[in-house]
């Protein structure tokens, strides 16, 4: 039984080589025939990747011309403290107020110490 397994497997593979060899000898001339028009659609593929690139490119220099990117942290641990620093907001007068209130003085009084005797 194992023979006849072996023997239908080698008739269907000296079957099928020849067909899929003719298959590749015209799919290679069928590709010659249509090489104008994919090299055109990948003309124009390429085209729409500049243009896209262009207006990315673009965008990115609006965007530096608004906020100018910050220089990183050559350190991860350094990057990761940037970006708890840069999102903490602050007020722009913070820490420059140069008046100071004036407060009222108390006057220290020191406690009374007992002497022997009125311990005694």
């Amino acid at each position: 039984m194992l023979e006849y397994m072996y023997l239908l497997c080698l008739l269907s593979l000296s079957i099928s080589v020849p067909i899929l060899i003719r298959g590749c000898v015209r799919l290679n001339e069928s590709t010659a025939t249509n090489g104008g028009g994919i090299s055109e659609r990948i003309d124009k593929v390429a085209d729409l990747l500049d243009e896209m690139a262009d207006i990315i490119n673009n965008a990115v220099q609006f965007q530096e011309a608004i906020m100018p990117a910050a220089q990183t942290a050559s350190h991860p641990l350094l990057s990761a403290l940037n970006l708890f620093m840069n999102r903490t907001p602050s007020n722009p007068e913070h820490g420059n107020e140069k008046k100071q209130t004036e407060r009222e003085i108390y006057e220290i009084i020191e406690p009374q110490t007992k002497t022997e005797n009125e311990l005694s």
